[in-house]
């Protein structure tokens, strides 16, 4: 939901420097990033809306993309009243999931250091990563995702080496990595 909005500052914000517009949209914006926070922190980052009923969920997108529209056409007047909708619809949302008895965001993680004694946590999805890696500063946090996308770095465009291995050979353990994948075959 962060709008990426700069405070109007003379140095490193001059165009809306003393601009009544740029001014009111900063801070509506910046109230309702205030509970944006704090919902991403109880519920995980941007899983709200999927907690709650689908009609529920709908009448949110409807109204954050009028914030958006509001934030696009730089209508103050608009995002203050879009702002304080979203305000509501995050407090019927947090109510709604709370009712419903959702779980609040709780990684879990697979936690391992590496030879050298470094600390990685392995989560499902990005959420939980958000939340696991703010409450564990100095951890590298790995979705499942990304997982996939680093073990594709062991494949040989056409042979698929470490995949290759990995599937013909269950429990074999990547233990080094020297280099570069070779391109020999291996055969089977």
């Amino acid at each position: 939901m962060r709008r990426g909005r700069q405070r109007p500052d003379k140095i490193t914000a001059r165009e809306s420097y003393a601009n009544p517009v740029s001014d009111s949209i900063f801070h509506s914006v910046q109230t309702l990033d205030r509970v944006v926070v704090k919902m991403d922190e109880k519920w995980g980052v941007d899983r709200l809306p999927a907690l709650v009923s689908s009609e529920t969920a709908a009448r949110f997108g409807s109204a954050k993309a009028k914030l958006d529209f509001s934030l696009e056409e730089n209508n103050d007047v608009e995002v203050a009243r879009r702002c304080a909708v979203l305000l509501r619809g995050y407090k019927a949302m947090d109510s709604e999931a709370e009712r419903a008895k959702q779980p609040v965001m709780n990684p879990e993680a697979w936690v391992w250091r590496d030879d050298d004694g470094k600390p990685f946590a392995f989560v499902r999805e990005s959420a939980e990563a958000i939340a696991y890696g703010k409450a564990n500063p100095g951890v590298a946090v790995f979705t499942m995702g990304e997982i996939s996308r680093l073990a594709a770095i062991f494949q040989d465009e056409t042979e698929k080496i470490g995949t290759a291995a990995k599937i013909k050979f269950p429990g074999a353990e990547i233990v080094r990595i020297d280099g570069k994948v070779p391109n020999d075959e291996i055969p089977f």
